[in-house]
């Protein structure tokens, strides 16, 4: 009788609670939003009360966060739209997959579709009105009579919280740093974030630069859940300075030239609807200035590229909940969200009012590349990172198709444009602009990206006037070049035989009798590696190539004997390989042809003891790509350490500490410390910014040169050049040629000299002994892709990209630059990690 009742009551409830309108966010919360942050449960509690309430709302999970927050979206739409929800999305897909259907057929899903709009909000956590605005555009559509109209035309997604991670760090950051009420003095502790901030996601990487390299599990998620939408609008929602007013395109230049040039005329159909409406308010906004369309990893050129109007929308803050301004305004969290609101709503009106030529520009901008497209790219198979770029370009929904037997074509080399007339194995990658996806294509694997004749010349221009250049990020992203993978393109047709790509399988493991031999070259070596190194398992390093049977293995390659090791090493290494899908050779005897493996080429691995500097004193971005390189992609053993425990902290205890960059100051006692350690045979990996505390002159540690301009007769005193300037010319990302020191543990792995990114000013003269000089750019034509004026070829023409130097009996390992810059530059990645893994088996 008891339950029957309880069951009454709560059938009355929910009918109750159905039939009592959908809330505001201030019903809901209990306060007015904007007056304080809105924590991610809260906010998510919100979207479901909404879909509970309401019919025009569904919140559906498609993944989760490194710290197992839900990743959702909310569906929004009228009813008659959601019945037939499944036809819709395969409607639309259709116009995404432009050869599959007519332009008849295109016209007619146009005229009878809904468009769809994506809202994203808050990739970057600690931007953190955009998250609260979308609660209110929520709460708009499903409540207001005049918004539901919008829904018979259109099919709203809202991605409220694109990183929950980082929203909730910077989130329970501010509630513990603020008073009873907000301080809007902007020297104000509450407005000073610590490190590592609330940006990035949990391994501190910036999602919203990693839409084309997938690097994320957030990210991989997201595009999956994309591909099911293909939408016609995606806005980006931002914040900047909190000095400054508010961004909506037209963006400024280069737009990426694989783009129509309808992307254009719609970002000025979208400026001009939010101009209208922010003039209305009185709201100051700029537009065509700084964010321009070009990077392929964003939030607006990725959907671009995808058929969509791609737009990044930023409002004034980056600060807490109120802030005094220099004209003395005060700017509040209500306002920013008042102009995400008032930017959201006016888009979602001018997508309705555009939706049927809106679906009709995403099926063109997709044919145009079928009809037009003219490349045929060939990815060489063979090389460790061949089957990770392959990968990528399929999760990015790119058609691969590979050659079925060898076949000679002429092409082009990507890394240098010379042609060949040259046989291509079977198995060979093939994948043509011919498609879809074709303006994809070509920005990912082009050797250069195009910028407009007028913007090099003002950039130029602005360098000669020692004013700072106006790229606004990377000039150079070729994958070919990035992963250090032969490619070739030509625009003849490729008349071989081809078939659908298949990956290689990989042989399946097999038990030995005396032990097992790895090949250096093997795709995801390094993540086998790291696994043995976990589970304890014993294994030898190759310092040579080595002949063994009927091939030869390259440097590198290591060997596992079952005479010294673990007793269920058989199932460990089996679950291993697997796990990595990497191949392992079988060894019936300690004879195979010219390989003994007891020579003394192999070097044992001893248990490498890595310890990862972290807090304050490193950039988070540098600290967070090598923790996410050692924690997810290998893994290898590490610790974490905070640079400010260095005093407590018992060196002892680690063979290799790991200095990403930052700007680095230990006590004088701390920095005898590490000295006394290198000196006993510790390694220090330095990247970047790291290297300038190696070489301070109450350090010393490193003796590593900056490059210095050449001095020069002024008035019969001595200058520089650099000192009559503000501004050095700076490279903005781009792609250089190397040669490579081939005898050393350092270059394992590498089937040819990488080419490397370098993104800034720093060059450094190469050491006295050539044999520690590892990396160095070219002397001769080093620029391979992006832009370099002559003052920085200068002075990186033989520069030192990696350079090890003794210290004792220790070793320094210095990187110019990033060696796994936004985890896709992988050319550099296997250097960092011979670094970590085989420095203290190889002393000094």
């Amino acid at each position: 009788m008891r339950k029957a009742l309880i069951v009454v009551l709560l059938f009355i409830a929910s009918t109750l609670s159905a039939q009592q309108p959908p809330p505001t966010p201030d019903e809901f919360l209990g306060y007015k939003l904007g007056e304080r942050f809105t924590t991610h449960d809260r906010i998510l509690d919100y979207f479901r009360e909404l879909a509970r309430r309401s019919d025009l709302i569904t919140v559906q999970q498609f993944g989760e966060t490194y710290e197992h927050r839900p990743l959702v979206l909310a569906i929004v739409t009228s009813p008659k739209n959601r019945a037939a929800l499944d036809s819709i999305r395969g409607s639309i897909t259709s116009l995404a997959q432009a050869d599959t259907i007519d332009a008849a057929r295109a016209s007619q899903i146009a005229a009878n579709t809904p468009a769809v709009a994506w809202l994203a909000f808050g990739v970057h956590g600690n931007e953190s009105s955009s998250s609260e605005a979308a609660m209110q555009v929520a709460g708009t559509l499903v409540r207001d009579p005049d918004a539901r109209k919008l829904l018979d035309d259109l099919v709203v997604l809202i991605d409220p919280l694109q990183n929950p991670d980082g929203r909730e760090r910077y989130v329970q950051w501010y509630r513990r740093t603020r008073g009873m009420e907000p301080d809007s003095n902007p020297e104000a502790d509450e407005h000073a974030e610590p490190w590592p901030r609330g940006r990035a996601n949990h391994y501190l990487i910036d999602m919203n630069r990693d839409w084309a390299w997938m690097s994320q599990r957030e990210t991989q998620a997201r595009v999956a859940q994309y591909q099911k939408w293909y939408p016609q609008v995606f806005v980006d929602f931002h914040e900047m300075g909190y000095q400054s007013s508010y961004f909506f395109p037209p963006d400024a230049k280069p737009i990426n030239a694989h783009l129509p040039r309808e992307v254009e005329k719609w970002l000025d159909v979208f400026g001009r609807a939010n101009a209208q409406e922010f003039s209305r308010r009185g709201w100051p906004f700029f537009v065509s200035e700084v964010f321009d369309l070009f990077y392929p990893g964003y939030g607006d050129s990725w959907p671009s590229l995808h058929g969509a109007i791609g737009m990044t929308y930023e409002v004034a803050g980056q600060v807490g909940v109120a802030a005094e301004r220099d004209d003395k305004s005060v700017l509040t969290l209500g306002d920013r969200v008042a102009r995400h609101y008032t930017a959201a709503m006016s888009t979602l009106r001018t997508a309705a009012a555009n939706r049927e030529a809106l679906l009709k520009y995403t099926y063109e901008a997709m044919r145009v590349h079928v009809d037009s497209g003219k490349n045929t790219y060939l990815i060489v198979p063979g090389s460790p990172n061949f089957q990770t770029l392959i990968s990528t370009l399929q999760g990015q929904g790119i058609r691969v198709q590979q050659l079925a037997s060898s076949a000679t074509i002429k092409a082009n080399r990507i890394d240098n444009d010379a042609a060949e007339s040259r046989s291509f194995p079977a198995g060979t990658a093939v994948v043509t602009t011919k498609q879809p996806l074709g303006g994809l294509v070509e920005t990912l694997l082009e050797r250069n990206a195009t910028f407009p004749k007028e913007f090099l010349e003002q950039q130029r221009e602005r360098t000669e006037a020692d004013e700072p250049d106006q790229f606004y990020d990377l000039t150079s992203w070729s994958m070919p070049l990035a992963m250090n993978v032969d490619g070739y393109v030509t625009n003849a047709p490729v008349t071989a035989p081809l078939g659908p790509y298949v990956a290689p399988a990989v042989a399946q493991f097999r038990s030995a009798t005396y032990g097992y031999l790895v090949d250096a070259l093997e795709p995801n070596f390094y993540r086998l590696v790291g696994t043995l190194l976990r589970d304890d398992v014993k294994f030898s390093v190759a310092d040579e190539e080595l002949p063994a049977g009927d091939r030869t293995y390259p440097r590198g390659s290591i060997v596992i004997l079952k005479g010294n090791n673990r007793a269920d090493l058989d199932k460990v290494l089996a679950d291993a390989a697997r796990a990595a899908g990497t191949a392992v050779v079988p060894l019936e005897s300690g004879w195979m042809g010219g390989a003994s493996f007891g020579s003394e080429r192999f070097h044992f691995v001893r248990q490498p003891q890595i310890a990862l500097v972290a807090g304050p004193a490193t950039r988070s971005n540098s600290f967070g790509m090598l923790w996410h390189t050692l924690d997810v992609d290998t893994p290898i053993p590490h610790t974490n350490i905070n640079a400010d425990s260095m005093r407590r902290i018992d060196l002892s205890h680690y063979r290799v500490l790991v200095m990403p960059d930052g700007d680095y100051r230990f006590r004088k006692q701390d920095v005898e410390k590490i000295q006394t350690w290198l000196r006993g045979g510790g390694t220090i990996v330095a990247v970047k910014g790291a290297s300038a505390f190696l070489r301070d002159k109450d350090v010393e540690i490193s003796k590593l040169k900056p490059w210095e301009m050449p001095k020069k007769k002024d008035d019969d005193k001595d200058k520089t050049a650099a000192d009559e300037r503000y501004h050095e010319p700076s490279v903005p990302g781009s792609a250089f040629r190397t040669t490579m020191n081939e005898r050393s543990y350092l270059t394992f792995g590498l089937p040819r000299p990488p080419i490397v990114l370098v993104e800034g000013s720093s060059a450094y003269v190469p050491v006295a002994h050539r044999v520690d000089n590892i990396v160095t750019i070219a002397q001769k034509d080093p620029l391979v892709s992006g832009v370099a004026w002559p003052e920085s070829l200068d002075r990186l023409k033989g520069a030192v990209f990696v350079v090890s130097e003794p210290y004792g009996r220790g070793n320094v390992i210095t990187f110019a630059d990033e060696p796994h810059f936004r985890l896709f530059w992988r050319a550099t990645l296997p250097i960092f990690l011979n670094a970590v893994i085989y420095s203290p088996s190889f002393p000094r």
